[in-house]
C-alpha cells in the first residue's frame, strides 16, 4: 500500500525572477493546508516548478498557464487564453476548482495587463483562495477582485486578510457568500483600519453579533472605504450598535448596505445617532431589519439634522404609516437636507402619507418616495423597475452570467421554471410572487421561455427596459 503524502507546508510566493535564460518557479513553499496530491505516472506533483526554458519575457503569463494546465492535467480555459492581454477577466461560473485556480494564479503573477479579476462562483474553496492571495502578494496591477460565492471559509479569510496587509494596489474586493463567521472577521477587522480599499463587500456571510463588535471600530478608523456591503448577515444587538457607531465616526463612506440583518429598534437608535453626525454618507439601506414604528422615531430624529444623505431605504420594516410620515416630516423640517429618495416598499401606509409627502416637497421639491406595492389602490408592483434599482447598487452583478450558467445547451433560451431556480440561487431580492411576475415580464410574449440573445451585447438595464416594453405591449393586445 502506498502511504498518503504528507501535507505540503507553504508560507508565501517566492521571489519571481524572469530573464531570457530562466523563468523561476511561481509558487514555491506556499502554505496549502490540504494534502498534496500523489505523484502521477509522469513524475510531477501539484506544486510544480516551471521548467527552465529559453524564451522571451512573457508579460501575459500565457506560456506559464499552458504549461501548468499540462502539468496539472487540466484543460486550459479558452476564454482566459483569449483575454490575458485585456484589462478585465470575467470568469464567474466556470467551475475552475482549486486546480484551475492554481493555473490562473501562476499565470497572473507577472501579468501586467489584467486590472480586474472576477472569479465569482468557481468552487475555489480555501485552497483556491490561497493561490489567489499568494499571487496578489506579487502582482501589483490588479485593482478589482471578485471572489464571491466560493466557500473560502476560515482558511481563505486568513490568507486574504494577510494578503491585504501587504497589497496596496487593490481598490475593490468582493467576498460575498463565502461562509465567513464571526471568528473569520478577526482576519479582516484589523487590516480594515488602514487598508486602501475603496469598495469592500462581505454580504451573504455568517457574520453575527461578535463580528459586528469587531467591524464597528474598524469602520470608525478606516479612511479609504467609500462603499461597504454587510447585507444578508446576522448582525444584531450590540454588534448592530457597534457597526452604527462606526458609521457615526467614519469620514469617508458614501454607500452602506445593512439590509437583511436584524438591527431591530436597538440598532435603529444607533443609526439615528449616526445620521446626526455623519455628513458624508449619501446612500444607506436598512431594509429588512425588523425596525418598528418605535425605532423609526430615532432615525427620523437623526434625519432632522442630516446634510448628506440622498437615498435612504427602510423597506420591508413594520414601521407603519405613522412611522413613514414621521420620517418624511423630519426630512421636510431640515432646510439643509439633500434627500432625493426614500424607499418604504412593502410598508403599509394610508392617505396620511400623501399629506406628509406634500409638506416635505415644499422644502425638498425633488423628493421621491418608493412605496410599492401599497398605495394608489394597491397598484401592481413592477419587478423590472425594482431589479433595475437593485442592479444600480450592485454593479458587479451580471445578469447574463446567471442565464449562461443555467443554459447548459447554449440555446440562448431558459425556461421559466429553470429561471425561477436560477434567480433564487442568485439571491435576487424578490419573494416568490414578485419573482414570478419578474419572469413573466422578461418573457414578454407568454412563450414560457426567456430568450436572452440580445442581452449578450447589450447593457443589462437597457435590455430590461426592452423586455418591459414587450410585456406591456402584449398586455394591450
Amino acid at each position: 500500500m502506498v502511504e498518503a503524502a504528507e501535507p505540503v507546508v507553504v508560507d508565501s510566493l517566492t521571489d519571481i525572477r524572469s530573464t531570457e535564460e530562466k523563468r523561476a518557479s511561481v509558487i514555491s513553499d506556499t502554505r496549502v493546508d490540504v494534502p498534496a496530491e500523489s505523484p502521477t505516472s509522469d513524475g510531477y506533483e501539484t506544486d510544480l516548478e516551471i521548467e527552465e526554458e529559453k524564451t522571451n519575457y512573457d508579460t501575459t503569463g500565457r506560456e506559464v498557464y499552458v504549461n501548468q494546465c499540462k502539468s496539472l492535467n487540466i484543460i486550459p480555459v479558452s476564454y482566459f487564453l483569449r483575454n490575458m492581454q485585456t484589462s478585465e477577466i470575467q470568469m464567474s461560473h466556470h467551475g475552475l476548482g482549486p486546480k484551475g485556480t492554481k493555473a490562473i494564479a501562476l499565470a497572473l503573477v507577472n501579468n501586467t495587463s489584467v486590472l480586474k479579476l472576477n472569479l465569482a462562483d468557481n468552487a475555489l474553496e480555501a485552497e483556491g483562495g490561497q493561490y489567489i492571495a499568494n499571487m496578489l502578494r506579487e502582482n501589483c496591477y490588479i485593482t478589482v477582485l471578485n471572489l464571491s460565492e466560493n466557500k473560502l471559509g476560515t482558511l481563505g479569510a486568513k490568507t486574504l486578510g494577510d494578503m491585504l496587509h501587504v497589497n496596496v494596489n487593490l481598490k475593490e474586493v468582493y467576498l460575498s457568500g463565502n461562509n465567513f463567521t464571526d471568528k473569520d472577521i478577526e482576519h479582516f477587522s484589523e487590516v480594515m483600519k488602514d487598508f486602501r480599499l475603496t469598495h469592500f463587500d462581505l454580504s451573504r456571510n455568517c457574520i453575527g453579533e461578535k463580528g459586528g463588535l469587531l467591524l464597528g471600530p474598524a469602520i470608525a478608523a478606516n479612511e479609504s472605504l467609500e462603499y461597504l456591503n454587510l447585507s444578508w448577515n446576522n448582525i444584531r444587538r450590540k454588534g448592530a450598535i457597534a457597526v452604527a457607531n462606526g458609521l457615526k465616526n467614519n469620514v469617508m463612506l458614501k454607500v452602506m448596505n445593512l439590509s437583511w440583518n436584524g438591527f431591530g429598534d436597538e440598532g435603529a437608535v444607533a443609526i439615528g445617532e449616526a445620521l446626526k453626525n455623519n455628513t458624508i454618507l449619501t446612500w444607506l439601506d436598512v431594509s429588512h431589519n425588523r425596525i418598528t414604528a418605535e425605532g423609526i422615531k430615532f432615525i427620523a430624529k437623526g434625519a432632522e439634522g442630516n446634510e448628506g444623505l440622498k437615498h435612504f431605504a427602510v423597506a420591508h420594516n413594520p414601521i407603519t404609516s405613522t412611522g413613514a410620515c414621521q420620517l418624511l416630516e423630519s426630512f421636510g423640517k431640515n432646510s439643509s437636507a439633500v434627500i432625493e429618495t426614500v424607499d418604504i416598499t412593502n410598508v403599509r401606509v394610508n392617505e396620511d402619507l400623501w399629506a406628509a409627502l406634500k409638506e416635505a416637497k415644499q422644502v425638498l421639491s425633488n423628493l421621491k418616495v418608493i412605496h410599492q406595492p401599497y398605495m394608489e389602490g394597491r397598484k401592481k408592483p413592477n419587478p423590472i423597475a425594482s431589479l433595475k434599482d437593485w442592479l444600480s447598487h450592485n454593479k458587479h452583478f451580471e445578469l447574463v452570467e446567471v442565464f449562461k450558467r443555467f443554459d447548459e445547451e447554449e440555446t440562448m433560451e431558459v425556461s421559466k421554471e429553470i429561471l425561477m431556480e436560477a434567480f433564487q440561487q442568485a439571491h435576487l431580492p424578490f419573494d416568490k410572487n414578485n419573482m414570478e411576475l419578474l419572469i413573466d415580464q422578461l418573457d414578454g410574449e407568454g412563450k414560457e421561455i426567456v430568450d436572452y440573445t440580445t442581452l449578450i451585447d447589450n447593457d443589462q438595464l437597457k435590455w430590461l427596459d426592452e423586455c418591459l416594453l414587450r410585456y406591456n405591449a402584449s398586455k394591450k393586445e
